[in-house]
């Protein structure tokens, strides 16, 4: 059993290594870095896994051991507190394990090594859950706390990304603190759930390829999620005043000095850019500033300041054609690329993947 599960693994990991490869190569120049590093980081697991079966001892806690490094090696690729085009260091740290345990099965095949025995697999196991899903708890955490720093990266969609990769970084933890206690308790059935909870690891590293196959916060119902993000683009609008007192002059006279800030200055290529940093350049407050803006755009602040970002970053995507979109969203004031993503599909109605493939292929047309 243990033997079929590690080869269910091992494909599973092989052909979505393969699928993210001619999927890159295909949309090449518009991948993030997190579609770029996934085929090699399941070329990697999956090589550890061939590696693991082939070992004589077949111990499942190896096994478990195994998917639980796969987990914590593809979770930084799908958590949202990362900034736009970079990957947190330990995605980095962490895989340079996956060769060095994949050379002990080796030599242990061969008799060289002795691999460690059942227990301490299992304490690896724990501790590299403790230090990695922890750690990616604690800091969703507090960015969960800050709502107003959430809010600051483009929409309400980036708290719902938040709270999904919460609960993808939490549950490995909470699934093996939950074995331990049932190993202590009952020892009998543990024999049994070892295996299961290692197949729902794999399980939870095949939804995170999938996840970021798609640029999607949701493994399944993707036309639904876009159906949602559409639907928040409507229900985080503010509403205006059913009168107004001062006439719409005075509204058209704010709303042409922050146009006139917005094009002259570019506050929005900063990321932590808020309503208050405007008010101070065009002397107003932030009640007229907003019923302004909404007046003659339909947008609340944060939508129209991620308005000016992304049609900044489509004329700096035509201007050079070799930008990546990991680039784009960094050089054009969004702080993650679920904002960027989410932002771009709410007012272009597709992901910017699609758009720079479309353009591009247009660009290159004319010049023929």
């Amino acid at each position: 059993m243990i033997t079929m599960i590690h080869a269910t693994g091992m494909i599973l990991f092989l052909l979505f290594a393969v699928f993210q490869m001619f999927k890159n190569r295909r949309n090449s120049g518009y991948v993030d870095v997190r579609a770029t590093a996934m085929p090699r980081l399941f070329y990697a697991l999956s090589a550890m896994f061939c590696c693991s079966m082939v070992c004589r001892n077949h111990d499942s806690s190896r096994l478990l051991y195994d998917s639980m490094i796969a987990v914590t090696s593809v979770t930084p690729l799908v958590t949202s507190i990362r900034p736009a085009g970079r990957l947190p260091l330990c995605c980095f740290n962490i895989p340079i394990i996956i060769p060095i345990m994949a050379a002990c099965y080796v030599l242990s095949a061969f008799g060289a090594v002795k691999l460690p025995g059942t227990s301490s697999f299992m304490a690896l196991t724990v501790l590299v859950a403790i230090f990695s899903s922890g750690s990616f708890v604690w800091m969703i955490w507090r960015k969960l706390r800050d709502v107003k720093s959430v809010m600051k990266s483009g929409n309400s969609w980036s708290f719902v990304n938040l709270c999904v990769d919460f609960i993808y970084v939490l549950s490995p933890m909470m699934v093996l603190i939950l074995l331990y206690m049932l190993q202590t308790t009952f020892p009998a059935v543990f024999i049994y759930a070892l295996p299961a909870s290692a197949v729902l690891l794999i399980l939870e590293v095949i939804a995170v390829a999938v996840r970021i196959s798609y640029d999607s916060a949701f493994v399944i119902l993707h036309e639904h999620e876009r159906v949602i993000v559409e639907s928040m683009k409507i229900a985080h609008m503010d509403v205006p005043s059913s009168s107004d007192p001062k006439g719409d002059s005075m509204y058209k006279e704010l709303y042409d000095r922050v146009v006139l800030y917005f094009d002259l200055s570019k506050p929005y290529l900063d990321g932590n850019l808020t309503i208050n940093d405007v008010v101070k350049e065009v002397y107003s407050n932030k009640v007229y500033i907003s019923k302004a803006i909404f007046h003659y755009t339909g947008r609340n602040f944060r939508q129209f300041v991620n308005y000016y970002r992304v049609i900044y970053s489509m004329d700096l995507f035509r201007a050079n054609l070799e930008f990546k979109v990991a680039e784009l969203a960094e050089k054009s004031g969004f702080n993650t690329m679920v904002s960027y993503t989410m932002a771009f599909r709410l007012f272009m109605n597709e992901t910017p993947s699609e758009w720079c493939r479309r353009e591009r292929a247009k660009i290159l047309k004319k010049k023929k």
